[in-house]
């Protein structure tokens, strides 16, 4: 598949070495700990969305741990490599595939819980404009589609699509763009397509008419879970108590989030948004939020979670070696496990 952006689907091999050599020499700890475990957590956040790692401490389940923000991300392979080479502790929602990838590689890194599935209330559809001659995959051949990032959901989804439909994916052109800038870049004729979120999706066609012609429970099956937050072994070892704060205070966000309404979601967040100075998150989580974040409310996860995207991974050569999936992520710290 053609890349706007070749080669970034992986990480380079230089910055990985150095990502690796990092960790092995430090195993060190987040700015400000002086003794015992880390307490100031560094974080990525997505504009645009309700962040169950910021929903959990408005909820107060991180009492005693402080959040400190090293801004935002627009997909999960660039919060992976921010953990990887310790500007961050923990990601922001990352693909599973992506995360698979990197521990393939040796890369000290570990899913922790799940943030983000797909099911009929939260999904990421295939949109074109109502008045588009583009019907099929077929007719996506020497297209651009946009996507969040590369490497990531989106992509595999694609890929996994074309397969079915037997196109090939090097005839077809993957543009990043911010979630916020697609809707504009598809009205304009930037891109040709692209893969947008339900709520997304409801919007445009509320604003411009747009039509759907996949979404990835159709492709890959579901309800399934398509990723989570992560953090480096080094973290977990050195932090466990830490660890098991942030991962079980972001599994009481994510029930919340599952068995509360949207407005309830807002009453608790909006206002630790404006006490932490992020206001201006508020109005494009408004807009996109889909009261959901297409998880069940006590989320864990399975193996299947990981193996689903290793024959993907081994297609594009992205795997070195076998994989063993167990090594992709940890349940120790989950209550619901």
């Amino acid at each position: 598949m053609n890349r706007v952006l070749p080669g970034s689907t992986r990480l380079p091999a230089l910055f990985l070495a150095l990502v690796l050599g990092l960790a092995a020499l430090t195993g060190c700890k987040a700015s400000g700990a002086t003794g015992g475990e880390e307490t100031t957590i560094r974080y990525q956040s997505y504009a645009g969305a309700v962040d169950p790692l910021l929903l959990a401490d408005a909820l107060g389940k991180l009492d005693g741990l402080t959040l400190k923000r090293e801004g935002d991300v627009t997909g999960g392979p660039q919060s992976l490599q921010a953990v990887l080479s310790n500007q961050t502790d923990i990601s922001a929602n990352a693909f599973y595939g992506a995360i698979a990838q990197l521990a393939s590689t040796g890369a000290p890194i570990k899913a922790v819980i799940p943030s983000y599935g797909s099911n009929d209330k939260s999904n990421q559809k295939v949109v074109v404009l109502d008045d588009s001659d583009i019907k099929s995959a077929q007719d996506l051949v020497g297209k651009k589609i946009a996507v969040n990032t590369l490497g990531a959901n989106a992509e595999a989804v694609l890929d996994t699509w074309f397969e079915q439909e037997g196109v090939d994916p090097d005839d077809v052109t993957l543009v990043p763009l911010p979630p916020l800038n697609t809707p504009d870049a598809l009205q304009k004729g930037q891109v040709d397509a692209a893969v947008v979120g339900f709520l997304g999706y409801e919007q445009m066609k509320q604003q411009f008419g747009v039509r759907e012609l996949t979404d990835d429970v159709k492709v890959v099956g579901g309800p399934y879970a398509g990723g989570g937050l992560a953090m480096r072994d080094d973290f977990i070892k050195d932090n466990p108590d830490t660890t098991r704060e942030l991962v079980e205070g972001i599994a009481a966000a994510i029930d919340f989030i599952e068995t509360h309404t949207k407005q309830q979601v807002f009453d608790v967040y909006f206002p630790y948004l404006k006490k932490e100075g992020f206001e201006d998150y508020i109005p494009a989580i408004q807009t996109n939020f889909p009261g959901t974040t297409g998880l069940d409310a006590h989320p864990v996860i399975h193996d299947e979670d990981i193996s689903r995207w290793t024959k993907w991974l081994q297609d594009r050569g992205d795997l070195d070696g076998d994989l063993d999936v167990s090594d992709v992520y940890t349940n120790e710290f989950n209550p619901n496990a």
